[in-house]
Order: C-alpha cells, then structure tokens, then sequence
C-alpha cells in the first residue's frame, strides 16, 4: 500500500515552497530574482524559518525515497533514471522558465550569476539593441549566452543529482540491509540535529543562500547530510515509529527554533536554524504518520503534481509579483495574493498542458501516465523537492 502519509507531506511541503518565494520578494535576503523597496522584517523571519523547514525536508524525503527506490531496482537503473528525472526538467526548465525568470530579473534591474549578485545593465545594452527589448528580444537568443541563463530554484534538482550519485553507495547499502524495527531512544531521535549544526555553524552555513556551488559548499553539504539522514530512516523504520511519539516535542524544538531566529537573528541564527531544520523534519514525518490518511484519488493527484508544480511554479509567481508590488496594500495581503495565485495557475498550467501530453511529462521528469492502482509503493523521485 502507498505511503500517504509521505505523500501529503510532499504535497504540504510544495506548496510551502510557493509561500516561500512569494516572502522572498520582501524579506531582506538580497538574492531574489525581483526584490520590493521595502523590506519586512515579519516576511524576512517567515522566510528564514519556512525555507530552513521545507528545504531540508525536501532532501530527507529524498534520501528516504531513493532507499525505497532501490529496493526494486539495480544502482544503474537508480543512475539512469537520476538522469531522466533530474536533468532532464533541469535543462528544460533553465530553458523555458529560467528564461522568464531571468528577463523579469534584470528587467528589475539585477543580475545574478556566478559573480554573486550586482546592478543590472539595462536590457537594451545587453541586448544591444536601441528601443525597448521585449521578451522574444531576449528569447531565445539568451540561450547563446551563459550570463544571460539562470538556473533559478531548478538548483534542487542539480544538488539533487549530484548528492544522489555522490552518496550512492551509501544507499545501496542501506537499501540491501533489513529494516530495523528497534525503536530508539529519545536522545537518537534528537541526535541528527548535532550535525546539522555543526555544519552550519563551523562552515557558516545557509547565509548567504545562493546555490550556485561555486559560492555554496558548506550548504551543498549539508543537504546531502540531509539525503543521508533521509535514507537512514528509511532503513530504521523503528526511528519513524520514535518520530510519531516525539512529533509533539519535536514541534516544540521547531518553534524553539523560530524563537531563537526571533532573538538573536544571525548571531547564533546558524544553530537554531538546524533547530528548525530538524524539527521541521521530525515533526513533519511524526504527525503525518499520525495522520495517517486513507488512499485518496486527490492525494494521488495532487502527489504527482509535485515535481512539475515545483518546476513550473517560479515564473507566473514573479510575474504576477511584478503586478502586485506596486499595490497599495499590506506587505502580508501581497504575500498572500502572490502565493495562491502563483499556485492557483501553476496547478492550472499542469493540469491541462503538462499532465495529459507524454512528451511534456517526459520533459518533467515525469513518468508515463498511470491509474492510481497501478502507482508504485513510493514515487522514485521526491522534489526530489524544492
């Protein structure tokens, strides 16, 4: 029987996701695609605190799928379809959506690339062109021009796959090993916070957050911690069994967390921010075990929905973003039009031009179109998730 208590938290975590980039707009976080005048304080802490929740718990549930996955699949079929699944969306998104994206970012006027993030020049001089440059100006003829490309929030997918080979054979071998009923401890339910603190907090992690690799190593490895964690849980189903009867507490350390990241901001921000991490994480899993929710047609669909949802998401939420800003509302009422509009369109454009054409789930990094009763015990890749 499918886990639906994953899938949910997949789907909660997705649409998190959304929230996130529509905080990012106003939050103090200088690396954003388009950024408002006025930067909130309660949409910067907001940000902080969900992005270091959902990121990391992207990755966990990455880690634990690709254990389920190899358990009924050999390494080079797990490596191929790493490919079809992960690169595959990645160079079709910096393609189609990274090309939006990047138009609306230095019509903005910014630019972000491997340099780190500076002033734009304006359109017209990059495009060397002497009246106003449209997008089909830009499009595709910035393909030709690797500044001129970005990669966006498709970074996951890219971490994604190259943790995902990378720790390979840690996998497999926690794939092959029988799953460990024993449940631990409250102290080795906890444990997994220490290192991920430890690297954050000796390497100077998640600030600045700017997956790029060449400016991120320290986070590029503490999301491939994350991976492993992911998929030591998966082979220690006793450990989900300790995280359902912590999920209260674990809650607690996730808004103890938030509290710290209140009080003391960046100075010890790099601690609690694993604090956040992982109860995110532990709390997350535990009350959606608890959940537990029966087998449902809108959950299946909705589950499946994840990956292009996450891919396609970006680019209407900036443009309508580029709409709202100039509105003149409150800071929390722009947030909250951008992220359900930005979700209410994204969910449109997959449900009538991606899910029912082949080609374009293929594009995706989706498998063939399938029945419900015919879905596997656990999807091979977990946006896989952003």
């Amino acid at each position: 029987m499918r886990r639906t208590d994953i899938d949910v938290l997949r789907i909660v975590l997705c649409v998190s996701i959304i929230l996130v980039h529509a905080l990012a707009i106003f939050s103090t976080e200088p690396h954003y695609h388009l950024k408002s005048f006025e930067p909130s304080k309660a949409a910067t802490v907001l940000f902080d605190f969900i992005r270091a929740a959902a990121i990391s718990s992207w990755f966990v549930l990455a880690g634990w799928s690709a254990v389920v996955s190899l358990r009924a699949r050999s390494p080079g079929r797990f490596a191929k379809e790493r490919v079809t699944r992960l690169l595959v969306p990645l160079v079709f998104g910096i393609a189609i959506f990274g090309s939006i994206i990047k138009y609306i970012e230095l019509y903005d006027g910014r630019d972000m690339g491997f340099h780190g993030l500076r002033e734009a020049e304006w359109l017209q001089g990059i495009m060397q062109l002497d009246r106003p440059v449209g997008y089909f100006d830009f499009f595709p003829r910035n393909l030709m021009r690797l500044p001129l490309m970005t990669w966006s929030h498709l970074w996951f997918l890219a971490y994604l796959f190259m943790t995902s080979i990378m720790l390979l054979p840690l996998l497999v071998r926690l794939a092959r090993r029988r799953p460990s009923p024993a449940v631990p401890s409250a102290f080795w339910i906890y444990l997994p916070v220490l290192p991920m603190a430890a690297l954050l907090a000796t390497f100077n992690g998640y600030w600045p957050y700017f997956p790029n690799l060449i400016m991120d190593w320290t986070n590029f490895f503490y999301f491939a911690l994350c991976l492993a964690i992911g998929a030591g849980i998966a082979a220690w189903p006793g450990f989900e069994t300790g995280l359902r009867a912590e999920a209260p507490r674990l809650l607690g350390l996730l808004l103890l967390g938030l509290a710290g990241l209140i009080l003391c901001g960046s100075t010890w921000g790099r601690f609690f921010i694993a604090l956040i991490a992982w109860g995110g994480v532990g709390a997350g899993l535990g009350f959606a075990a608890r959940l537990n929710p029966a087998p449902a047609q809108g959950i299946a669909y909705l589950n499946e929905a994840t990956l292009p949802i996450y891919i396609i998401h970006h680019a209407p939420l900036l443009l309508i973003g580029w709409y709202v800003l100039p509105l003149a509302v409150p800071v929390w009422l722009k947030v909250v039009m951008i992220w359900l509009a930005a979700t209410a369109v994204s969910l449109a454009l997959y449900h009538w031009l991606v899910r029912p054409w082949g080609w374009i789930r293929w594009l995706m990094g989706m498998t063939p179109q399938k029945t419900i009763r015919d879905m596997p015990v656990a999807p091979d890749v977990v946006p896989e998730t952003t």
